[in-house]
């Protein structure tokens, strides 16, 4: 297959260099995807994972033999099979090295909670980027990434996250969105994905048509987005229809239900919807990329459509590429018969492959002279791209301008080291207390001030404060107390241990007059239960990464404050608007 496709294709390129009557793209891609079988085009529609072999980091031969079986025109990865940079090479490099045309190799390299390379540059997320305001860090944000994807062999990032973060109940987008405000989403957006093109990557919006106004996760359940189509344009799909427009590769559906636009009964989630992906996406909006799915594995599809009839649908409803079938080969034979059979017909086939060779065509994934090894003898080189001197450096800063100051009563801040002191953290785990305390006391090392205690407690299950830390306490100057939210349970107190003890801590300091700042580790609504904190920054990370550090040297004074909400916080009971987007104190 190889052989005939490349033979082809250079024999179209000496046509279109000698004759006048040289043939078109288009019809370049019309004579190749005609020479190629059935099931070798309904294998470049499939994407699965390596998860089928339980955290492979090397190509085994059972591997190959499925690449080769079912023709397959992509693979993603995950975190485990992530683990070198040498390593994660030479996988990819056998995984093209066993295909006939390239494949699409895809990772969600987001940035901040969502990052699949450990090893990497650990770039703070969306919400820090929109904490920001200014476009040019989702650029570089997005490049630097670009860059070290493009080192590993990866060529396609599943980012950015274009979803419009309005419900602070949201489970599974909160800060992997760029912030509330559609422009804002959409202004970074484009930038991120410049960066990401301007590296060599082919990008991925997501979640089209869109999953920031909604309660429920889809990975669990179906959300529904309510909105009629006057709103959803001003809102939701905004920033799609924006990228769209700056020639975004290729869109990742949601698995939302759009009643608005298909009110099928019972509901259809718009990765499987006609109306959505072709009525709305390709002919409304006018998108001639690749359409690919949100993994199908996931419940809001597998729990309600069987992996051979949430295939069909998702290729009748437009998808060109099928992420993650809960089962390939049932998925595959599906297609195949569907089409043998006429219920999809091969035309519909050929559209997708197609767009997706295009797409392999136009990012230098495949020509005619593709040995599918691109990325051979590169090993030598990853270490001054990924995780490089110069991406740390961006990493670092951009977190730094994100950190918020939300609250500071009386100026509290920032405390002020000095000879003497002592300062207690408080952390819901220990990895989080640990990146505290080292963050501290470089800080310590760097100036130079002596005799400073630093006492630590991971308060990890508990509901308020123990007898230990209050005594902690009492005698501390200073105490940094972290709070950590992803959801509405794990900011409603009586619902979860960490807002009992945040709130416990809270008013235990405020009884004492004691000094204490909380630093909302994720989220930015902590503050919603805690209304009465004396001071108060939102960093928008998770655990690993610049976020924590950036907010200690925030607290202490290192880092002067600049970044503004991207999102508005509410009130506990919604009634109203404690701090509107765009809000930001400085210690100027």
């Amino acid at each position: 297959m190889k052989r005939r496709i490349g033979t082809l294709l250079l024999g179209i390129m000496l046509l279109m260099a000698n004759c006048s009557y040289a043939l078109t793209p288009d019809e370049d891609l019309d004579s190749t995807v005609n020479n190629m079988s059935l099931e070798e085009k309904v294998g470049q529609m499939f994407m699965p994972s390596l998860r089928m072999w339980d955290n492979v980091t090397e190509v085994t031969d059972e591997i190959k033999e499925t690449i080769k079986r079912y023709h397959l025109g992509g693979i993603i990865l995950f975190a485990e099979n992530i683990e070198t940079a040498e390593q994660t090479s030479t996988l990819i490099k056998d995984l093209q090295e066993a295909a006939d045309i390239p494949l699409l190799i895809s990772a969600d390299q987001e940035g901040g909670i969502v990052n699949r390379i450990k090893f990497g540059t650990k770039f703070p997320g969306n919400m820090a980027l929109g904490a920001t305001n200014a476009s040019k860090y989702a650029y570089k944000v997005g490049k630097s990434i670009g860059e070290e994807l493009k080192a590993l062999g990866i060529n396609v990032n599943l980012a950015p996250v274009l979803d419009v973060n309005i419900n602070p109940d949201n489970p599974v987008i909160g800060v992997r969105s760029f912030g509330e405000d559609p422009d804002l989403v959409s202004e970074m957006g484009v930038s991120y994905i410049k960066g990401l093109h301007d590296a060599g990557i082919a990008a991925t919006a997501k979640h089209f048509p869109g999953h920031g106004d909604t309660d429920v996760d889809s990975h669990i359940g179906l959300p529904k987005v309510p909105h009629d189509i006057d709103r959803l344009k001003k809102v939701e799909l905004k920033p799609f229809q924006n990228a769209i427009e700056a020639g975004v590769d290729m869109i990742m559906t949601a698995h939302v239900v759009l009643p608005a636009i298909d009110d099928t009964e019972p509901s259809l989630p718009a990765t499987l919807s006609h109306k959505v992906l072709t009525g709305l996406l390709r002919e409304d909006m006018g998108f001639d990329g690749v359409i690919i799915t949100d993994a199908l594995e996931m419940k809001a599809i597998a729990d309600n459509f069987g992996p051979e009839e949430s295939v069909i649908r998702a290729v009748k409803a437009g998808t060109d590429i099928v992420l993650m079938p809960t089962n390939l080969d049932k998925a595959y034979n599906a297609v195949l018969d569907a089409v043998k059979t006429g219920e999809i017909s091969e035309e519909r086939i050929n559209e997708s492959v197609k767009r997706i060779l295009k797409l392999k065509i136009s990012r230098g994934i495949y020509n005619s002279t593709s040995d599918n090894n691109e990325n051979k003898n590169k090993n030598k080189d990853l270490t001054k791209i990924v995780g490089s001197n110069k991406h740390k450096a961006l990493e670092r800063n951009v977190a730094r301008k994100a950190v918020t100051l939300v609250k500071n009563d009386n100026n509290l801040l920032p405390f002020k080291l000095e000879k003497g002191k002592k300062i207690v953290l408080l952390a819901p785990w220990q990895n989080r207390l640990d990146i505290m305390k080292d963050a501290l006391n470089k800080i310590i090392e760097d100036k130079g001030v002596k005799n400073v205690e630093v006492e630590g407690f991971a308060y990890t299950g508990l509901n308020k404060l123990t007898d230990e830390h209050k005594k902690a306490i009492d005698s501390a100057d200073y105490i940094v107390l972290g709070s950590y939210s992803y959801n509405v349970t794990s900011r409603t107190p009586g619902k979860y241990w960490v807002p009992n003890y945040v709130l416990d801590t809270v008013k235990y300091a405020n009884e004492n007059d004691k000094n204490l700042a909380v630093m909302a580790i994720r989220n930015p609504y902590d503050i919603m239960y805690m209304p009465d904190v004396k001071a108060y920054i939102a960093v928008y990370g998770r655990a690993e990464g610049p976020n924590i550090p950036a907010g200690i040297e925030v607290i202490f004074g290192e880092v002067e404050p600049k970044g503004q909400l991207p999102v508005s916080i509410p009130t506990m009971d919604g009634s109203g608007i404690l701090y509107k987007m765009g809000h930001g104190l400085s210690y100027e």
